[in-house]
């Protein structure tokens, strides 16, 4: 006897999720998958360029403000320096103002600096004046406008420019120079200051009128 075969129930078996799935399905998943597989690396190189943006502004920005603070002068305000000579003598040096030159650090730019040489001894002696600037690296002084010199010999010098080298303590000017002193007055062209006042070199157009004692 033969057997007669049931018919499958298609749909039950459709109901039950064991056919294959809607062709439409099936399209929009493959869409998907394709646009991920472009959109992803995409995404991933867009985060990895804004991180290196983020760190190159980062550092454009640092190196900014290092270049803005190296470029801004140091300034102090009543500043005093102390230092000695080649053969051991003290000297200040002071000012109402100071500030390191834009151009050189090695230069210091002062308001109303006074210098006083061979501070420990028992003649010192005190320059003034409106401007100054000090080199560090040579250690020389350049005075400009109304300079003034005082000792306590109670001499007193006035010009318009002087050179003061700290090293030495030697003063050189290559302005005229009108100066009064216990002998009398003297005038000049130029003159030298050696062994911290004890020694003075007149030169040009020297006229001096001494006291009579």
């Amino acid at each position: 006897m033969s057997e007669v075969s049931r018919p499958r129930n298609t749909t039950a078996q459709q109901a039950g999720g064991l056919g294959p799935p809607p062709r439409g399905k099936a399209r929009a998943h493959s869409q998907l998958v394709r646009v991920l597989r472009w959109l992803l690396p995409m995404i991933m190189i867009g985060v990895v360029g804004t991180l290196v943006a983020l760190v190159v502004a980062h550092a454009v920005r640092r190196h900014d403000a290092a270049h803005r603070d190296a470029a801004t002068p140091i300034e102090m305000v009543n500043p005093h320096f102390f230092g000695r000579d080649s053969q051991g003598r003290a000297y200040t040096l002071g000012a109402r103002q100071a500030a390191r030159d834009e151009q050189s650090f090695e230069r210091v730019l002062l308001s109303y600096p006074s210098v006083t040489l061979d501070t420990e001894g028992p003649h010192p002696s005190t320059l003034t004046a409106d401007h100054g600037i000090y080199h560090e690296d040579t250690r020389m002084l350049f005075l400009k406008g109304h300079v003034r010199a005082n000792n306590a010999k109670q001499s007193r010098f006035a010009t318009d420019e002087a050179i003061v080298n700290t090293r030495t303590g030697v003063v050189t000017s290559p302005s005229a120079l009108a100066g009064e002193t216990p002998v009398g007055e003297v005038q000049s062209h130029s003159f030298d200051v050696f062994d911290k006042g004890g020694r003075v070199v007149f030169k040009g157009g020297v006229h001096a009128r001494l006291n009579q004692h």
